[in-house]
């Protein structure tokens, strides 16, 4: 039984004589890892004495039952164990401190490490929070900026409120267009001398006076036809939308009036007018413009009025007049103005040309006039 006992504590003795821990020289947790260090090695040193109590005790009954001759060398085998056992404990508590020393030193880096870390991230943190004290600063002065900038706005627009609340009124007059300077010129250059115009035109004083009313006249131009009418004591006015044409007929003592002669006649009372006369206008209006034309011409005229419209032939020699004039846009032929006359309700329309004769109907003069040459007359009566 003693022998038992003795073989089973050397085997445990060999089997704690070293102590094998997972040591590692870098844990973040080295204060866990040095506690349960601490108690391994408590929990070894028991094993370890109760191991060497097991055997001294097998030891001391081996020898008691064995009898006194065999003492004294058993002394001596023990004694010698005891020895062993002593070198073996000083070899694993050397080996154990030398395991503990660099486990500690390894924590201790860790922990050196890591305050060095935490100490750079306190250093950050710290610029961090200097740079977002210094934004915040910054954005303060800038909405401080902008609040004093939108004072300033405010106070000068009050400023300018009160400005111009004060100021006298001035009015505007828009400038002419440069074109419309050329129309007098161009009619000069087309039509001839005044007196010669003058003349032609007086061939239709039989249609208008038949007529028996007041005369509008759309395209007064240099005012020619106006004064054969002024002559004649037929009440007459006319409209242009060109200031330089009003100024030049105001010189002459003419009634016209400076705005577009379609609005004229729009505001014109219905059955109101004898005639509405209109001359180089077709060619210079559009398709749209000439049919409200004609539709406002047979409203304003009264029963038994004529409108009377002179152009350019399309199929004549004026149509070299024509190209010359820079505000005509296309010539108009006489069926499409008889179209227009027709469904404005004209009841009767005609088409003549200056060279088959003059426009009353009487005998026709020699020569033509060069005037009225290439060009054709539309006539519609209500």
């Amino acid at each position: 039984m003693s022998q038992a006992r003795l073989a089973d504590a050397i085997i445990r003795l060999e089997k704690h004589r070293n102590l094998n821990l997972p040591l590692r020289s870098r844990d973040l947790l080295g204060r866990f890892l040095l506690r349960l260090l601490w108690k391994r090695q408590l929990k070894w040193q028991v094993d370890f004495n109760l191991a060497v109590r097991d055997a001294v005790d097998a030891l001391s009954q081996g020898g008691g039952s064995a009898g006194g001759g065999s003492a004294g060398g058993r002394d001596d085998d023990l004694a010698g164990e005891v020895e062993k056992l002593r070198a073996a404990d000083q070899n694993i508590m050397a080996g154990l401190n030398q395991r503990l020393y660099a486990a500690i030193g390894g924590i201790r880096t860790e922990v050196t490490d890591l305050r060095l870390r935490l100490v750079d991230r306190e250093t950050a943190a710290d610029d961090v929070a200097d740079r977002l004290d210094r934004i915040e600063r910054r954005l303060a002065e800038l909405d401080s900026a902008a609040l004093d900038t939108r004072l300033r706005h405010a106070q000068l627009d009050l400023f300018l409120d009160q400005a111009r609340a004060t100021a006298p009124q001035v009015e505007v007059t828009a400038a002419p267009d440069r074109s419309a300077a050329l129309e007098l010129p161009v009619a000069h250059l087309l039509d001839g001398p005044v007196d010669r115009t003058r003349t032609a035109r007086a061939a239709h004083l039989p249609v208008v006076r038949a007529a028996h009313g007041p005369v509008l006249d759309v395209a007064p131009g240099r005012g020619e036809w106006l004064e054969v009418l002024r002559s004649a004591d037929v009440p007459a006015s006319g409209a242009s939308p060109n200031p330089f044409v009003v100024k030049h007929c105001a010189e002459l003592g003419l009634a016209v009036a400076e705005a577009d002669p379609l609005d004229v006649l729009a505001r014109t009372d219905k059955r109101s007018l004898g005639a509405v006369t209109a001359f180089r206008f077709a060619e210079r209006r559009d398709a749209a413009a000439l049919s409200r034309f004609f539709d406002l011409a047979g409203q304003a005229l009264k029963p038994g009025g004529v409108l009377l419209l002179e152009t350019v032939d399309p199929d004549g020699p004026g149509m070299a007049d024509f190209h010359v004039d820079p505000f005509a846009r296309r010539p108009v032929h006489p069926t499409f103005l008889r179209f227009l006359a027709e469904v404005a309700g004209f009841s009767r329309v005609e088409v003549r040309h200056p060279e088959a004769g003059p426009l009353d109907g009487g005998s026709a003069a020699s020569g033509a006039d060069p005037a009225r040459a290439g060009r054709y007359y539309l006539l519609a009566w209500v």
